[in-house]
């Protein structure tokens, strides 16, 4: 089934399998080549690859396809975003009597992993959270978090669609956290570690039945990354997912970021700061601000946690004055007058703090 994917040397991640109209095969999926701009394809039942029509431009990343079909035909969801002028990513939904022709792309909500199936709207943050909701009704709604993780993707299996799939990796301050996927059934709340192939992460996996395919890691690079079908798999019985209500508070990661410079020394001879500084830490706090605020515009209380995140940006940034009084004056903005940020403004300081300007000596 792979090899029509393996022989064209492109990379390829994100599988989803399910199921046509006739009871067969069908395998959506992202690829990439040099350029590693991800796009989305299936390959049919009779063993054709195909690119999704998606209507994106070109220099849009698109990846974490998912697809199932009624009466009225196939719907199909995927995430895309990136582009230079827009770099926000968003959850698109597409409609249409087969999967080579669909609908334009509709946005349905600002989020880097997610999809819907059916009347169920499933999206994560990266940090951590997963938000599952039916909006027109139902109930079900619920927030899902993993303390500690970085989501990487959300998908469901075709032949369970109760059972989340969320794959992410571990933050932790000496590095690189370990990668997983976990199997989380909606109706029990029961959960399981996916592994296969000698205990690898099941990484951004899709289950059909008793077939599993992965992304397998095959360059230096963190998304080098083939579709590769698991020999063998094990499910562990886990607990590293807490499930809540909207709006309840439960426990929230004491893991540290990786890769940040929070608990290295940093020179403040000139003006004494209150808390180490760390890039890094700055552009996760001001990414998560982004993403509360645009999902604020539909109607989420958000502005608590956007405010605490622009604070921390803010205490983060206190070694380089030109990015710090920009993103202070930001929150101040946002707190008093409810005025949205200028996120390229913040992105050209950011970029001017790691080229080494108004950095204090």
């Amino acid at each position: 089934m792979l090899d029509v994917l393996h022989d064209t040397g492109m990379m390829t991640h994100m599988p989803f399998l399910t199921l046509d109209q006739e009871g067969r095969e069908t395998l959506l999926f992202c690829q990439a080549g040099a350029d590693r701009i991800w796009k989305a394809y299936f390959r049919s039942p009779d063993g054709e690859v195909r690119r999704l029509p998606t209507a994106l431009p070109a220099d849009i990343c698109e990846c974490s396809p998912t697809a199932w079909h009624d009466d009225a035909g196939w719907h199909v969801t995927l995430i895309a975003g990136g582009k230079a002028d827009d770099p926000l990513f968003r959850l698109y939904r597409y409609d249409g009597p087969s999967l080579d022709r669909l609908s334009p792309p509709m946005a349905v909500q600002a989020a880097r992993s997610g999809y819907i199936y059916k009347d169920r709207l499933v999206y994560g943050e990266p940090e951590n959270l997963v938000h599952v909701r039916r909006p027109l009704g139902g109930g079900g709604d619920k927030v899902i978090e993993l303390p500690g993780a970085f989501i990487y993707r959300v998908a469901y299996r075709a032949d369970a669609p109760d059972m989340l799939l969320i794959s992410g990796q571990w933050q932790q301050e000496d590095g690189d956290g370990g990668i997983f996927t976990v199997e989380y059934d909606l109706t029990a709340d029961a959960q399981r570690i996916i592994t296969c192939d000698d205990d690898k992460p099941a990484y951004k996996c899709t289950i059909l039945g008793d077939k599993i395919l992965y992304a397998d890691r095959i360059g230096a690079k963190f998304e080098d990354r083939r579709i590769c079908q698991a020999k063998s798999t094990r499910g562990t019985k886990s607990q590293i997912a807490i499930a809540r209500l909207p709006g309840q508070v439960t426990a929230s990661s004491t893991v540290a970021v990786k890769g940040c410079n929070c608990k290295k020394p940093v020179s403040t001879a000139a003006i004494p700061t209150t808390r180490p500084s760390c890039l890094e830490c700055v552009e996760k706090h001001l990414g998560a601000a982004y993403v509360l605020l645009s999902e604020s515009q539909d109607g989420y209380a958000y502005r608590l946690r956007a405010v605490g995140h622009l604070h921390e940006a803010e205490d983060e940034s206190q070694q380089w004055p030109a990015l710090h009084a920009a993103v202070r004056a930001t929150r101040k903005a946002y707190q008093t007058q409810g005025t949205v940020p200028d996120w390229q403004t913040l992105e050209n300081q950011m970029a001017e703090a790691r080229r080494g300007g108004s950095h204090v000596e």
